[in-house]
């Protein structure tokens, strides 16, 4: 099969594979991604979590294979679906934000005419090209020993992923069905100092260092609920006021730094203004948020894209934040 799909310069998915199927992919280039989850049947027919890939994720990635989470519904109930009537997908948000940050492929399985544009749209650029952290989103260390500590009875799924571009580390956690509460700082997830803010709320903003450390409640992100925050680097210029300012990536997109939009960053050899390279495609619309401390608020930017105009400079330095 893997001479075949060469001669035909196809790429291969494995499903429902093995572990043993899966190193034999080592030795069969074209297989670039791998299922790992559960039949999505039963997550909407038996309401059974198919959605929880955080372990099965790590093998994957280690042999260089991206996770597929299966497909999804991006609306609660589909009417004429082949299932029990009470069939339903009960935090379609969920299913999209693990599937994007899986680094595998997003596939909506929704019914004609039931597909939710709006929410998809969060994994992708206006062209469909989706937008990826650099790692799958995978398990953090303490919720794997203390998934052992407790007698095999797993507290929750506790989940990390990053993007790094040009050596700066911008990272992800993600929690749902948690069972007890967690305590996470930035060692735990081999993450940079910074600040911290949910997606729910980026407005709202928290130090987030080995002295301010994230709390995560088993009451708010439950079986029921997810909950998604995002840390960036904090850095100060080289002015009289050592003016600090972080790059809080784009303010609609699950994957809020990614290769993908933002292919690179440096500051100039004075240390007073840094620059962002953005990629976008015609007539599209990017909404990124900074952190400066000068106007001591976030600072709401956004990037137009035209024909001929398809690469934009995010220009931040102590005075002003423009995009170019």
């Amino acid at each position: 099969m893997g001479y075949a799909a060469h001669l035909f310069n196809i790429n291969i998915q494995y499903s429902m594979n093995l572990p043993r199927h899966a190193l034999q992919a080592l030795e069969i280039d074209r297989v670039t991604q791998a299922r790992v989850s559960d039949d999505y049947y039963i997550h909407i027919n038996r309401q059974i979590p198919q959605w929880n890939i955080g372990v099965s994720s790590m093998l994957a990635n280690a042999i260089g294979i991206a996770p597929f989470k299966d497909v999804f519904w991006s609306n609660q109930y589909q009417p004429g679906a082949p299932y029990k009537t009470t069939a339903q997908e009960v935090l379609p948000d969920r299913e999209i934000l693990i599937a994007t940050l899986s680094t595998g492929p997003v596939a909506f399985g929704d019914g004609i005419n039931y597909v939710d544009k709006e929410r998809i749209m969060r994994c992708c650029r206006q062209d469909g090209l989706i937008l990826k952290p650099k790692k799958p989103l995978t398990m953090i260390d303490i919720a794997i020993s203390d998934w052992a500590l407790h007698h095999g009875v797993i507290q929750g799924e506790l989940y990390s992923t990053k993007t790094i571009i040009n050596n700066e580390i911008f990272s992800f956690i993600f929690a749902s069905s948690m069972k007890r509460n967690y305590s996470i700082v930035p060692s735990m997830i081999r993450s940079s100092n910074g600040i911290l803010w949910s997606f729910d709320n980026p407005y709202k903003i928290n130090y987030f260092d080995e002295n301010h450390s994230l709390e995560i409640s088993n009451k708010i992100c439950n079986l029921t609920s997810f909950c998604l925050w995002y840390s960036s680097p904090i850095w100060s210029f080289n002015d009289s006021s050592s003016t600090k300012y972080s790059f809080m990536g784009e303010i609609n997109k699950w994957t809020f730094i990614s290769q993908q939009r933002f292919s690179s960053l440096h500051t100039n050899v004075d240390n007073t203004q840094m620059t962002i390279i953005v990629q976008g495609v015609v007539n599209e619309i990017v909404d990124i948020l900074v952190y400066h401390s000068k106007f001591q608020s976030i600072i709401h930017v956004n990037c137009h894209f035209y024909i001929d105009h398809l690469i934009a400079q995010l220009i931040i330095n102590s005075t002003n934040v423009i995009c170019l």
